[in-house]
């Protein structure tokens, strides 16, 4: 296999074995935080821990000592991560809603599933801007918590993405241009209509929004861990916002110091946030592009996530398309031995990346790829539109599944 076209910076501010978790790292994920967030998740109705797929045969064809794939298309039956970190943020704004409301200061999720304020929630609205998984999320938590959800889509995004989130109840709006311009409009319209804004960059009234995502995604990394048999020298996760690979730097750099795994956050080489500010070292917006990494392409980076991975992770790579679209063929037909997978287009950005460096001399070099090396890679997400999944891949989601 020819080597793929990436780009790659290794961090010179990389914690490492010298560098301590600290006071500004605590204070956006800390032990205390995530064990209130793992509490609250792992009570939710339907939590179970998504599987962890040994693939023997990927690491005897790349050459290292082992790989596993975190496989995110399983929680909570909607087909990706984001419950885990959206969802939570949501949850702490309608407590916190309700709270102003009645005077109330404790106020259980089981209230909420019971509708016991339900004149209250039943008002609130909570809104993002998406290209998918986040809006699905919203839509699927305030089904379960009684909110609304209004979801706002540039459209570029598939008509099967909008038609999942209309089935949780969400609301739809659909925003000509690119997804800067589906959160220029979302943004107009909360400052107008009240809405509660869940996403990456917080707000006035809930300024800590994108710190609660990050402590509930660190549910996906501590259930990694968990699962693993032997310690991991290398974690490859998608960016985008980057707060998912925020949540994992941060996870394994406070559990483990130095000894930890190898962080490699993962973009599209079209729409690369956190490698642009990675090496530029200040937050920077890029320009406007699209991937069929679709939900991977964000023009700025969360603040919180590039403060974290700024300093904790180990390199920042970048994938052109054909990458992740042959990681998701690889999955249908894997190497002698492996379980066949479906891993969508924006969920294969860490398997890409994992194939795009291991196949490539100068990339193993300088991620410290051995033969000795045992490999993680997480996957966001499952086939969240059969439609372009059966259109890159040539096989519906259903023919995969039924081979597993």
């Amino acid at each position: 296999m020819a080597p793929y076209q990436t780009k790659l910076f290794l961090n010179t501010q990389e914690s490492g074995a010298t560098k301590e978790y600290g006071v500004r790292q605590r204070a956006l994920l800390n032990e205390h935080a995530f064990a209130l967030a793992k509490a609250e998740i792992t009570s939710w109705p339907g939590y179970a821990k998504t599987p962890l797929m040994q693939l023997d045969g990927l690491a005897s064809a790349l050459g290292v000592g082992s790989v596993v794939c975190k496989h995110e298309g399983f929680r909570f039956g909607i087909g990706s991560f984001k419950p885990t970190g959206p969802t939570y943020a949501m949850l702490a704004v309608l407590k916190g809603e309700i709270a102003r409301a009645t005077g109330i200061d404790t106020i259980s999720t089981k209230d909420l599933v019971q509708r016991k304020y339900g004149q209250i929630t039943g008002e609130l609205v909570v809104a993002a801007a998406t290209s998918g998984n986040h809006g699905r999320a919203l839509a699927w938590g305030a089904q379960t918590f009684g909110c609304r959800a209004v979801l706002y889509m540039n459209d570029g995004v598939s008509a099967g993405r909008e038609e999942a989130i209309v089935g949780y109840g969400g609301e739809v709006v659909r925003v000509p241009g690119a997804y800067d311009q589906a959160v220029q409009r979302m943004q107009q319209d909360a400052e107008t209509k009240g809405y509660f804004v869940i996403g990456e960059q917080g707000t006035v009234s809930y300024p800590q929004i994108p710190t609660h995502i990050m402590q509930g995604y660190a549910l996906v990394v501590d259930e990694l861990v968990e699962q693993s048999v032997t310690p991991l020298t290398h974690l490859f996760v998608p960016g985008g916002g980057g707060i998912l690979a925020a949540a994992c730097c941060g996870y394994l750099w406070e559990r483990f110091g130095g000894d930890g795994p190898r962080l490699i956050v993962v973009e599209p080489t079209m729409s690369s946030c956190l490698y642009e500010s990675a090496r530029l070292g200040r937050l920077t917006r890029v320009l406007e592009a699209s991937s069929v990494m679709d939900g991977l392409v964000v023009e700025e980076p969360s603040a919180p996530a590039l403060e974290m991975l700024g300093a904790g992770a180990f390199a920042f790579l970048t994938i052109p398309d054909e990458a992740a679209v042959d990681a998701m063929r690889q999955a249908v037909d894997p190497e002698s031995g492996d379980p066949p997978a479906v891993i969508g287009d924006t969920g294969a950005a860490g398997w890409a990346g994992f194939l795009a460096a291991a196949s490539d001399e100068g990339r193993r070099r300088q991620l410290g790829l051995t033969v000795d090396s045992r490999v993680a890679v997480v996957v966001t997400e499952g086939a969240t539109d059969p439609t372009v999944y059966r259109r890159l891949t040539g096989k519906h989601p259903e023919q995969v599944m039924g081979a597993t």
